[in-house]
């Protein structure tokens, strides 16, 4: 795949990526491709994404609800991290590599290439994009860090100081992640992403 993302649109909300040697012929069990992301599904996908942080961020303070020295500083600490990450991190290390960045009026799933495009230049090559995932500390790593690390974080508080309250929402944001990795990101998101014949997430789930 040329690494600088050539593309062309088709009418209504498709684009076929265009590889050195020709046009790509997408697998019969591939979806539909969005050039555009629909507005409601960045919405939705970015509501639920927040919603997940700040319900994590809950979970840890009501779990050290007796001892708010270290609850507030935790979660604070969490919600700080998550969010950065995923809107600050994100667009200045991954976007500028991605098909996002280059397709003229594209909206990736999130959203981000849009802040993207404010805060930084695009890349020349893909190489940010796919190398995401190389590294304990890469981008994919504390993106999923920011869905998972609430139940551990607020174990411990539960273990001095239990209550239903925030065992309900400690187990609530733990299903909601894997909700999202089960459903959400793989049907509604990877599904339809220009990016995902060169994805390494996307190829690490089809080689398992």
């Amino acid at each position: 795949m040329d690494s600088r993302h050539p593309a062309r649109a088709r009418s209504g909300g498709t684009l076929h990526l265009v590889s050195n040697t020709g046009q790509e012929n997408a697998s019969a069990d591939e979806a539909r491709s969005f050039r555009r992301y629909p507005l409601w599904r960045v919405l939705c996908l970015n509501g639920l994404t927040v919603g997940h942080y700040f319900l994590g961020c809950a979970a840890i303070l009501v779990a050290y609800r007796s001892y708010p020295l270290v609850g507030w500083p935790l979660g604070l600490a969490y919600l700080v991290f998550a969010v950065v990450q995923l809107y600050v991190l994100m667009p200045l290390v991954v976007c500028p590599g991605c098909v996002y960045r280059s397709v003229r009026d594209g909206r990736c799933p999130s959203g981000l290439n849009l802040i993207s495009a404010r805060l930084c230049p695009p890349s020349a090559s893909a190489i940010e994009f796919r190398e995401r995932t190389h590294g304990t500390l890469c981008q994919s790593s504390l993106c999923l860090w920011s869905w998972v690390l609430p139940a551990p974080l607020a174990l411990p508080g539960l273990a001095v100081s239990f209550s239903w309250l925030a065992a309900t929402l400690t187990a609530t944001v733990t299903a909601l992640t894997v909700i999202r990795l089960a459903l959400v990101t793989k049907r509604a998101v990877c599904s339809h992403c220009l990016a995902r014949r060169w994805c390494p997430v996307v190829r690490t789930r089809r080689a398992a």
